[in-house]
């Protein structure tokens, strides 16, 4: 059974936190991204955040401690949320963590609502070619590490996801069994000798995956474009 970390750190803190580093900006909103946005946080698991800002130009992660910051500025955070070539790989792979179905806010500042809604209700499914292409291209690069990565979860996760859009016809975040406990076990146990083992199904889901990606890709080009 997953073991959810049980001292979180309280939003009050991380808030006084990003605004003691990002002084003469406003923070728009802050939510928790990474496996608590997930919901398989465990006992080992940094709470990872991102915030955004107005009057903060570009992109930066801060590791403190326990606490991960992902911070952008307002421009880039478009970008990334419309999987922008330009916005760094690694950004692109992980824009599904606002589909969450739990209340991972932190913090919003309600003059930014409108903005906030606007990602957090992203429509994924009708860029569900450029999303997997990004997460395909990053995740390619990754599994070529000598040693096995807690991170390649993500690739059990987006493969039982997929399972839903077969069925469903919508990307959320529902990782269908046996995906889940794929995931769960091997976030558990990637850096020992069971993680190894799960290398072969971590090749076999990333080539399911990218499969995946060419079909949605070559049924996106193919659809007929609408006269306005």
């Amino acid at each position: 059974m997953l073991q959810v970390k049980p001292n979180p750190l309280s939003k009050k803190s991380i808030l006084e936190t990003i605004r003691g580093i990002f002084p003469n900006t406003t923070v728009m909103f802050v939510y928790y991204c990474g496996s608590l946005a997930f919901g398989i946080n465990d006992e080992n698991s940094d709470d990872d955040v991102t915030v955004v800002l107005d009057g903060f130009k570009g992109n930066v992660h801060l590791s403190l401690g326990e606490l991960d910051i992902f911070a952008y500025g307002r421009d880039i955070y478009l970008k990334k949320q419309n999987l922008d070539p330009s916005v760094p790989l690694y950004d692109r792979a992980y824009v599904d963590e606002v589909l969450s179905e739990k209340d991972n806010l932190i913090y919003l500042d309600e003059h930014y609502r409108d903005e906030y809604e606007a990602y957090k209700n992203v429509d994924l499914t009708s860029k569900l070619g450029l999303f997997l292409e990004s997460f395909v291209e990053h995740y390619k690069m990754r599994i070529e590490y000598p040693e096995p990565q807690k991170s390649h979860y993500h690739i059990l996760r987006v493969r039982g996801i997929l399972d839903h859009v077969d069925e469903t016809g919508r990307y959320r975040h529902v990782v269908h069994e046996p995906w889940y406990t794929h995931m769960i076990e091997y976030k558990k146990n990637w850096n020992n000798s069971k993680g190894l083992e799960y290398m072969l199904l971590l090749r076999e889901a990333l080539a399911y995956i990218e499969n995946y990606k060419d079909k949605v890709m070559k049924d996106e080009l193919g659809k007929p474009t609408q006269s306005i």
